[in-house]
């Protein structure tokens, strides 16, 4: 195991720090050169790139899935992981001379003879140890991406600083400061990756302690350059402007440092507002990768170091008080995701503001049908919710074993019918029958005129409106989650009163109508289809040049809703004349054809994968599933149940096929976990079943 790096001041941090004589200035550029050349062996960027990937996509203990999960991004999606190892599936390089910046999965019947890219000595069936060796290093290029774009200006480097913090133990370094909703994008890629990043760091940190260690190095001298842009604040070491005074300038977890002061001096005269240069005796423990060894731009002659002690050389100020004309800057340079924290701020920006439910737009359209107490389900139904007779299996249950019940509806102003056309397949929550038919039909239709057909697209419900609970990763507050919101704290007292016993996950409508949310609960739609991806991917290149390539595919597999909006114009025209109709939000969640990850291949019990209880509205083998409704009611009234022994489901409910487990009667779920259950409440044992969601209900 490598020495682990400096991750606090140490006892000489008080002293200055001996100065840089010319002679050693040299001497110590000479030895970076060499060390970031190997000697001059690798003379570009492209070469030490190749170099890099193929060693760290060996030599990382990382699956091949939980690799291709962390990568998600412009070129690599849930197909790599979903048919590796199957026969009848391709990859076909995008750049033969460097396979690793990207590769389409095609099946067999896709590639076409008179492409020359689709010769048989050109593609890497995907049963083979090359394809394996091809996605990995795919993945670990799209990682390294991510650093290449910047250090902190998107969400899964921002991802990176914080599992360096957390693999290397690092303290007092320079926090970042971000919005609400880039927090929990980080979040939310730490929570489904972190594994992998921390991988992919120490990886490249085990690899570049063994060339340092080889050659026998163990300081290096190195250069940086910060600039603040007018009117930004200011650390207040950089307001002393004393060149050669030793200070303590906090860094981020990992920083970029070059080996020559001459880049680092051209790229701050590129930009616009204040700035400095640092120079910094860098301990060879704090060195994080290299060029060759992961992240690090050759053409800059940088590596990628660990804060240390934070102690720098001030060697440099660039003070202007007017803005100067400058060469053009990258893409990329003019991307922020947040701020420095500084320890001199006075104002705290990133303050949460209240949510204010939106009652302007949204209205979602009433139901205004009732159950029919002649009907034997309808009455069954009726029941069930007062408590007459115990919740089955079948019905609405989240994975505490929590039933909906009546008071439950009455407070999120659902009528019941809507529960049972949700039971028997003919419509989710918030259409009717007729509406749901219509919806699904005119989906299908603004597809086509997209150039999608119906063959090339997968369609599902998720969310609350396919199930009414949303899924594991989401806990309905209780007054202790709500002592700074007093009006959502009543509204929750209006609903359960002093009873305990409540939901552990949220229902459907159940943060807008505690004025939580702004919306109320969408449409989750899936559009699986690598159909649409590959034309997305082709719009993104052609319009979003400017823009992170990670952003593509972000949230673990769907499409950057702006490139869905801009690839299918009539599904978007379509999205928004229903959501006008029913008064409720549409998330396109585009997938490719193998859908959603499956998040259950790594452990996780949060996986929003296919699913063979998932509600489907098309598919190729099921075309327009909405005409052949599948009921989830699946046991025979309960023994004993008043007036409903011989009850039984409606005619529509019957003619359908059942998507879940037959469990035997009384086979149901118990109470939530240290709660009483109510009478009205009460039901039998169902240790066993759970029902997981995917992360975007």
């Amino acid at each position: 195991m490598s020495e682990q790096p400096t991750s606090q001041r140490d006892e000489a941090a008080g002293t200055p720090l001996p100065p840089l004589g010319p002679e050693e200035r040299i001497s110590h550029q000479r030895i970076g050169e060499a060390l970031l050349t190997d000697d001059g062996r690798v003379t570009n960027t492209p070469q030490a790139k190749t170099i890099a990937i193929q060693a760290l996509a060996q030599r990382m203990r990382s699956s091949t899935p939980a690799l291709v999960l962390a990568s998600m991004g412009l070129v690599v999606g849930n197909d790599m992981a979903a048919h590796l190892g199957n026969d009848r599936y391709v990859l076909v390089p995008h750049n033969e001379r460097y396979p690793s910046m990207g590769a389409d999965v095609l099946h067999l019947d896709e590639l076409k003879a008179a492409d020359p890219r689709h010769a048989p000595e050109q593609t890497v069936r995907m049963d083979t140890e090359q394809a394996d060796t091809l996605i990995r290093m795919i993945a670990v290029s799209e990682l390294m991406g991510s650093w290449a774009y910047g250090s902190n200006n998107n969400v899964r480097v921002l991802a990176l600083q914080q599992a360096a913090q957390e693999e290397f133990a690092l303290t007092g370094v320079l926090d970042w400061q971000v919005d609400t909703k880039t927090r929990f994008a980080v979040g939310l890629e730490l929570d489904y990756n972190r594994d992998a990043l921390r991988d992919f760091l120490r990886t490249q940190y085990e690899m570049t302690q063994e060339v340092l260690a080889a050659r026998g190095i163990t300081e290096l001298v190195a250069y940086r350059a910060l600039s603040w842009p007018e009117g930004a604040q200011q650390p207040l070491w950089a307001a002393a402007q004393n060149v050669g005074e030793t200070v303590e300038a906090r860094q981020r977890p990992l920083a970029s440092w070059s080996a020559d002061r001459l880049v680092v001096a051209d790229w701050l005269e590129q930009r616009r507002g204040d700035g400095v240069i640092l120079a910094a005796r860098q301990p060879a423990r704090d060195i994080v990768s290299l060029p060759t060894t992961g992240m690090g731009y050759l053409g800059q002659k940088e590596w990628v170091a660990l804060p240390g002690d934070h102690r720098a050389t001030l060697d440099g100020v660039v003070s202007r008080t007017t803005r100067t004309a400058t060469a053009e800057q990258t893409a990329a340079a003019a991307v922020s995701l947040g701020t420095p924290v500084l320890a001199d701020a006075v104002n705290d920006t990133d303050a949460p503001a209240p949510v204010a439910p939106s009652t302007a737009r949204w209205r979602p359209r009433p139901i205004t049908q009732q159950l029919v107490p002649s009907d034997p389900l309808d009455s069954r139904i009726a029941r069930i919710l007062s408590g007459e007779e115990i919740a089955p299996s079948w019905w609405p249950q989240d994975d505490s074993g929590y039933a909906i019940a009546q008071r439950d509806l009455d407070f999120l102003g659902i009528s019941p019918v809507q529960l049972k056309w949700m039971l028997t397949g003919e419509a989710p929550m918030g259409l009717t029958p007729e509406l749901y038919q219509q919806f699904g039909s005119e989906m299908l239709a603004a597809l086509q005129r997209d150039g999608i057909e119906p063959s090339q697209v997968d369609l599902r419900l998720k969310g609350t409106g396919a199930g009414f609970f949303s899924g594991i990763h989401k806990t309905l507050p209780r007054e202790e989650d709500l002592v700074d919101n007093p009006l959502a704290s009543q509204r929750l007292r209006e609903w359960f009163g002093n009873d305990q016993h409540r939901p552990l996950r949220r229902p459907y409508d159940a943060m807008w109508r505690l004025g939580l949310e702004p919306e109320p609960s969408d449409f989750d739609l899936d559009i699986n289809s690598s159909a649409i991806v590959r034309a997305a991917r082709e719009h993104w290149r052609a319009h979003h040049t400017n823009r992170y390539p990670g952003d593509f595919m972000g949230g673990h597999g769907y499409l950057d809703k702006e490139t869905v909006r801009g690839t299918l114009p009539a599904l978007a025209d379509w999205a928004s004349t229903w959501e006008a109709k029913v008064g409720r939000p549409l998330s396109l969640g585009v997938f490719e054809s193998a859908g959603p990850f499956d998040a259950t291949r790594l452990g996780r019990s949060l996986s929003s994968h296919f699913k063979d209880t998932d509600w489907i509205i098309h598919r190729p083998d099921r075309p327009m599933a909405w005409g052949t409704p599948r009921s989830r009611i699946t046991d025979p009234p309960q023994p004993g149940a008043q007036s409903s022994a011989r009850s039984r489901p409606s005619s529509a409910a019957a003619r359908s096929k059942s998507t879940t487990i037959r469990r035997k009667p009384g086979q149901d779920r118990p109470a939530a976990p240290g709660a009483e259950q109510p009478p009205h409440l009460r039901r039998g044992p169902d240790p066993d079943r759970r029902r997981e969601q995917g992360p975007r209900t």
